[in-house]
């Protein structure tokens, strides 16, 4: 890809659009993510580089050196030279550390009644919530099974 990136920019393809097609053309391959700096003479008298990337690179650790498949090649042309670096992620090589199990069936945890003193299962309203929306819903639930003395206190008005 490198070497095809280079030769669209050697016959006079703007970089950005040279760069964009290269990029395209990558990820609908099925890459992981891939990172392309183009460095050199890209405007006029300056040197400058521009960074174009898409997806998931991983830059450092084990995942780089594993997954990352990177290639250089350098353009001469009429305002200088200009350098071209394709790092490519591959999904193919990857390779997961772990796999994802299903989660175990747990029994449910056994709680004493304060009533009546003995061991019972542990119900969903006594359950911790994790979250503030959890948390209100449980309680709204306890106050629908709390007996409340409402409707006899108003036969007696």
């Amino acid at each position: 890809m490198c070497n095809r990136m280079a030769s669209h920019i050697e016959r006079g393809t703007a970089f950005r659009r040279a760069t964009m097609w290269t990029l395209k053309q990558i990820m609908e391959n099925g890459a992981m993510g891939v990172q392309i700096t183009i460095s050199g003479k890209l405007r006029g008298d300056r040197s400058a580089f521009e960074k174009h990337t898409a997806g998931i690179l991983p830059r450092a650790g084990h995942h780089a050196e594993i997954i990352v498949d990177e290639d250089i090649a350098h353009v001469k042309t009429a305002m200088g030279l200009i350098g071209i670096r394709i790092r490519i992620a591959r999904n193919e090589k990857f390779i997961p550390e772990f796999e994802m199990r299903t989660e175990k069936t747990r029994k449910p945890r056994q709680v004493k009644d304060k009533e009546t003193g003995k061991m019972r299962d542990e119900t969903a309203a006594e359950k911790k919530a994790r979250t503030e929306s959890e948390q209100i819903a449980l309680e709204e639930e306890k106050m629908k099974e709390i007996e409340t003395l409402e409707e006899e206190e108003q036969l007696f008005k």
